[in-house]
């Protein structure tokens, strides 16, 4: 059982002070907020339309994601990008639809579940762990925990994913608007100088844009569709376990006859 342990089942998330997230978030959010106030007292009557667009795209871009990584933390955010990426790939359904076939053979032909799998050490794949736990003559209610454990770990990192991304659509347009108050301010503030007018404007109107483009297009879709991913991981999971059940049952009535004789008798 030493192999249970070194697969972590019962996982307990051990959060801790990360300094440099917190510095690098809080460095990012004043860089933004230097950028929005202040960018334009060093800069000559001269400047391109792109470079004061990307001072739009960078407070609202650089903005999210700094107080999305003050909120969470850079492993956080790395581990959500990774899990949109793989949800244009795959689905955590078809990661396990082979496995269910299998079960579903094994139950129709009568076999049984030892034969799927050597389980001869834990290897981190679910039915060969089951068949292992089997052979150490673990019960099915404490097969069925440690499973649910290890599918509950996995659940909530891909729910704090969620999280992010809805948190992502909620930051991105309020601070586009943020924007957009900082770009009217420097309007009213430029009336006597019409050369910083047109910078001004470009804040107001742009970072209002960028945030609702992030927000609506970009962040929210991404969270709807790993919620989706979150709940067909869950309904897969339960149904390969009731499979499971059917075999590990089917298991032990071949191990004590004399009580499956019993419950047989037993039944009407």
């Amino acid at each position: 059982m030493n192999g249970l342990k070194e697969h972590k089942y019962l996982v307990a998330s051990g959060k801790r002070f990360d300094p440099i997230t917190v510095f690098f978030s809080a460095g990012l959010l004043i860089a933004v907020l230097v950028s929005a106030v202040n960018l334009e007292g060093g800069i000559e009557s001269g400047s391109t339309i792109m470079f004061n667009d990307f001072r739009s795209f960078f407070f609202v871009v650089g903005g999210t994601f700094g107080c999305l990584l003050f909120q969470f933390d850079l492993a956080t955010l790395l581990h959500t990008f990774l899990l949109t990426i793989r949800s244009f790939i795959s689905s955590p359904s078809r990661q396990l639809n082979t496995t269910i076939d299998e079960l579903d053979e094994a139950i129709i032909k009568g076999s049984s579940i030892m034969t799927l799998r050597e389980g001869e050490e834990i290897t981190g794949e679910l039915l060969n762990d089951i068949v292992h736990m089997i052979k150490e003559k673990l019960f099915y209610e404490e097969i069925e925990e440690f499973v649910t454990n290890r599918v509950a770990s996995v659940f909530l990192t891909r729910k704090v994913a969620v999280s992010l991304l809805n948190k992502g659509a909620k930051i991105a347009p309020a601070l586009g608007l943020l924007g957009t108050v900082i770009g009217l301010i420097e309007v009213l503030q430029s009336l006597e100088d019409p050369s910083r007018i047109g910078p001004a404007m470009s804040l107001a109107l742009m970072t209002t844009a960028f945030g609702s483009v992030l927000g609506s297009l970009v962040f929210t879709p991404l969270a709807g569709r790993l919620e989706h991913h979150n709940n067909l991981y869950l309904e897969t999971h339960k149904l390969l376990m009731n499979r499971v059940s059917v075999l590990i049952r089917r298991e032990e009535r071949r191990l004590n006859p004399v009580v499956a004789n019993k419950k047989l008798d037993a039944e009407p």
